[in-house]
């Protein structure tokens, strides 16, 4: 499951000397990440860094787009380059996390979102996004507490119910695990079939 998201271009600070050249590369790399070409928002984005070295959004914005293209090792030097400039960013935290946790590496997607959370505690996605990591982990105690909490954000995140369901199948409590899943249905999510398949036979369904 791929967690990487595209946002809107973040806020930029920068000198008044350049300010304007510095917007106009981040804002056209942003019009061509949103429309899917990568290389050539990379080139823009490179060309905002180029002029302010300090320009962190250049940075998170260049890594999403590293990562969209598979160059993973860029995309976390880019990463941790914003956060080193901003370090009380949570979405910078974030996007480092789903890069990590789209290459697999479960512990550095956790302490990410895990920092991400500690800045932003109010982000249903950042306790959505950590719970799938524990999840992969076969963790599903801490998976179905994050969820619990994202839910408390946002009761109406149906994705979070269908991902709980898939914690309480892990602990074998198929009854929640059921009812995790009508309430995902409810909300329109579309369960996995083979989920489905899966809980029917475990529970004797």
């Amino acid at each position: 499951m791929k967690l990487l998201i595209l946002t809107c271009a973040l806020i930029l600070t920068v000198s008044p000397l350049f300010a304007q050249s510095v917007k106009e590369y981040n804002d056209q790399g942003m019009i061509l990440l949103k429309k899917g070409n990568f290389k050539s928002a990379i080139t823009e984005f490179t060309k905002a860094i180029e002029l302010d070295h300090t320009n962190a959004a250049g940075y998170i914005n260049r890594a999403l787009c590293l990562a969209k293209q598979g160059d993973i090792t860029d995309a976390i030097s880019d990463s941790t380059q914003a956060i080193e400039i901003n370090p009380k960013n949570a979405f910078f935290y974030y996007v480092r996390g789903t890069i990590y946790y789209d290459q697999g590496i479960m512990s550095q997607a956790v302490a990410d979102f895990s920092q991400s959370i500690a800045i932003d505690p109010k982000i249903a996605k950042g306790y959505m996004s950590r719970a799938l990591a524990y999840l992969r982990e076969n963790d599903p105690n801490n998976a179905i507490s994050d969820l619990t909490k994202a839910l408390g954000l946002n009761p109406k995140y149906s994705r979070v119910y269908y991902n709980r369901a898939v914690g309480y199948y892990q602990l074998r409590q198929y009854d929640k695990a059921w009812a995790d899943v009508h309430k995902a249905q409810a909300l329109g999510d579309k369960v996995n079939p083979y989920f489905i398949t899966a809980l029917k036979q475990a529970s004797g369904q």
